[in-house]
């Protein structure tokens, strides 16, 4: 099965994948819209990718009373019809995959099983690859770190 990973090393911040999220799903040129959020360090000097990690038990899925998120696959799946935006999910989302911008809730729905912003992360700083054992631990080595900080 196939998920997206991102790799913090090799990410320049140029944000060209949230570029194209953002216009795939909302028809605007904003990365503030798109489903991965990059955060600069200027101080440190690193950049990292906040994207939905597609939590096997997921706690967006958990909290939401309107049943809106379900997992679908590998993927969380969110019903725009169900969806009320109470952001219960953006509060509930532990890795900062989940948040909202101007009364949308933005989550990656990976694209139908293509994502388009791994096609434009020209430094492979975010890919689309089958799991294996060496990704999970580095995937669980990540969202430890993340919940330290």
């Amino acid at each position: 099965m196939k998920y997206l990973y991102t790799y913090p090393e090799k990410c320049t911040g140029c944000k060209l994948c949230a570029l194209a999220c953002s216009l795939k799903h909302f028809g605007e040129c904003n990365p503030k819209m798109g489903a991965i959020n990059i955060v600069r360090d200027e101080f440190e000097r690193y950049e990292i990718q906040f994207v939905c990690l597609q939590c096997d038990d997921a706690e967006c899925v958990r909290v939401c009373t309107k049943k809106a998120l379900r997992k679908e696959g590998n993927v969380v799946i969110r019903d725009e019809k169900k969806c009320i935006r109470c952001r219960m999910c953006v509060v509930a989302c532990p890795y900062a995959g989940v948040h909202s911008f101007k009364g949308k809730i933005i989550k990656c729905d990976t694209c139908g099983g293509d994502p388009l912003c791994v096609k434009f992360c020209s430094t492979g700083a975010l890919k689309w690859e089958e799991e294996s054992m060496e990704i999970t631990e580095r995937r669980k080595r990540l969202a430890s770190a993340l919940l330290k900080r």
